[in-house]
């Protein structure tokens, strides 16, 4: 069976959370093993219902000696639970996981789940590690073209793979009238007036004002 390693800072919640889940959950149907190491969260619980392992470390640090500790700690993970392929899903692990399988020769895979600022040359140099995957994901053909404009050099390995949601969790029919009733009085949402839901963080990087505008 083969193994894969996520690294992410954590399994809170958010799209990098939400992503490593599902994938995971992916994985283990199909037949692989899934192992996410990050400082953990509500959606521990739902990773390992699902089949995955979860490693607690303290991957959300930016410290420079944490990193570098988070390093050797992943790389006797990778001995130990034989890992065929690394996947890092944020900078501050990205580094950690980079360190860990240049080390041991294990494919490293990184995604681009947002474009980060990079106003001066320490943080485009921090920021470069999320280019050093052997395939670089972005999330969008728009986030592609950006990571390809930064990175030059990594062009030829960035693949756009949009993000997929998982409709199962929004099926009509799985709010039943009377829910629908009560979120509506709780919302001050008349019975024939439409609703618009936005599935994201708050934070203007994902367009509330847009959509609000647009509404």
């Amino acid at each position: 069976m083969r193994n894969v390693l996520h690294v992410l800072p954590g399994l809170e919640s958010g799209g990098v959370e939400r992503t490593a889940v599902d994938i995971s959950r992916a994985l283990v149907t199909n037949g692989w093993g899934s192992i996410v190491a990050s400082c953990g969260g509500r959606l521990v619980a739902q990773l390992e219902a699902d089949g995955g392992q979860h490693i607690e470390m303290p991957l959300a640090s930016k410290n420079p000696l944490t990193i570098w500790r988070n390093s050797a700690r992943l790389e006797k993970l990778i001995a130990a639970e034989k890992i065929d392929l690394v996947h890092a899903r944020s900078r501050a692990p990205a580094w950690s996981a980079y360190l860990a399988a240049k080390r041991t020769g294990v494919p490293f895979v990184t995604t681009y789940a947002a474009i980060y600022n990079q106003k001066s040359a320490a943080k485009a140099w921090y920021n470069s590690v999320m280019a050093k995957g052997d395939v670089v994901i972005a999330n969008s053909n728009w986030t592609a073209g950006i990571v390809k404009e930064r990175r030059p050099e990594a062009a030829d390995r960035v693949v756009a793979i949009p993000r997929g949601v998982d409709f199962t969790n929004f099926q009509r029919d799985a709010i039943t009238p009377e829910r629908e009733q009560k979120l509506r009085q709780a919302w001050g949402v008349g019975a024939a007036d439409r609703l618009v839901i936005m599935v994201s963080r708050l934070t203007r990087l994902k367009g509330h004002r847009t959509i609000i505008a647009a509404a």
